[in-house]
């Protein structure tokens, strides 16, 4: 008997010691969760926690946003838990950015999504109403100015996302020269010029230079004549006889040039495979077109076709129109049509297997 009582006292003893001590864990957990907060906090956010009466702060985790916020002075009571829930970013417009994206209706976590968009992009929010743009959020090229329009174009098509953002921003929601943009600075050897973006009639490239192998004055920027002359030579060593037809094209000749076309086989037969003024790669000067001589009634042959194809980016050149890119620049194969981008890039987009829209929009252009 005396064995079985001491047996339950022990047990009792353990239990109220087990007891006793969780408490004190507990408390100190309690004592030092609230004492490390409100160390944390600045003395001013302090006294405006005091100010305006903030209930049970201190049991809340430490939050560096609602620390600036109290401290600057823009506290505003109905957004303290928004406040609490936004992770603090060092960065100079934080605060001014969080609060005006509050006032335009953002929860905490949709403005944590929103410093994970470019800075371009966090720019272009603060003057639009909220939008919902969370399945965007992982997309290198989602310009936000957009949504409707890609939300549009995802219905019609049923394409992935990245494809309908991408596509939006080439314009293929929109006809062939509809919704058109004049370029900014057509001597930027990445320009890119098509049936959306178009440069003046007044612009002529600097350092034009005749093409060493020219029969008729064709002309390219220098820096691409001079890559040129590498290429062809290249080209004569493996065996191949290529040279130039025509190179750049002013905006009166193209006019010329695409009126006649228009004439002969229609506007809509000709915008296949001519481009309208202003919408020309041979008016930036860094586009070429080739001829194997050698083959009467044909401007290359398969094997020509075939050579340039895998080493034209070697010298800094792309195949402009291919067969796939057909639905994309709404030019028809052209395999004899060459653009210079530099090699650094040329072999980039060649290495990609995009067209130069898609190439430019994922990795060129900013949003």
């Amino acid at each position: 008997m005396k064995t079985k009582k001491l047996r339950k006292n022990t047990i009792i003893i353990i239990i109220s010691i087990t007891i006793i001590l969780l408490s004190l864990i507990i408390g100190y957990i309690y004592y030092n969760k609230t004492y490390y907060s409100k160390k944390y906090y600045s003395n001013k956010a302090i006294e405006a926690i005091k100010v305006h009466d903030i209930k049970n702060i201190y049991k809340e985790e430490y939050s560096k946003t609602l620390d600036i916020v109290l401290t600057e002075n823009l506290y505003e009571p109905q957004y303290l838990k928004e406040y609490q829930r936004i992770e603090f970013i060092n960065q100079d417009d934080f605060i001014d950015k969080i609060i005006a994206y509050l006032n335009i209706g953002y929860s905490g976590n949709e403005i944590n999504n929103i410093f994970k968009l470019s800075k371009i992009n966090q720019d272009k929010l603060l003057n639009l109403e909220k939008i919902d743009f969370t399945k965007y959020l992982n997309i290198q090229n989602f310009d936000v100015n957009k949504i409707e329009r890609y939300n549009k174009y995802l219905d019609k098509t049923k394409k992935d996302l990245n494809t309908v953002v991408t596509y939006v921003n080439i314009n293929l929601d929109n006809k062939f020269y509809t919704n058109t943009n004049e370029v900014n600075n057509p001597n930027d050897l990445t320009v890119i010029v098509n049936k959306y973006n178009y440069i003046t009639k007044d612009f002529i490239p600097k350092n034009l230079v005749t093409l060493f192998d020219s029969k008729n004055g064709a002309k390219m920027v220098k820096e691409a004549a001079e890559a040129y002359k590498l290429f062809i030579e290249a080209s004569k060593k493996d065996g191949l006889t290529l040279e130039s037809t025509t190179a750049y094209r002013s905006y009166s000749f193209q006019n010329t040039l695409y009126t006649n076309y228009v004439a002969q086989d229609g506007k809509e037969k000709a915008d296949t495979y001519s481009a309208r003024p202003g919408t020309s790669e041979h008016q930036l000067g860094l586009a070429v077109d080739l001829n194997n001589p050698n083959h009467s009634g044909a401007r290359l042959s398969g094997s020509d076709y075939e050579w340039v194809l895998n080493n034209s980016y070697k010298y800094g050149f792309i195949i402009r129109y291919t067969e796939k890119g057909v639905p994309i620049t709404g030019y028809m194969e052209e395999p004899w049509h060459i653009r210079y981008l530099g090699v650094d890039l040329a072999t980039k987009v060649f290495k990609s297997g995009l067209t130069y829209e898609e190439y430019y929009d994922l990795y060129i252009a900013e949003y």
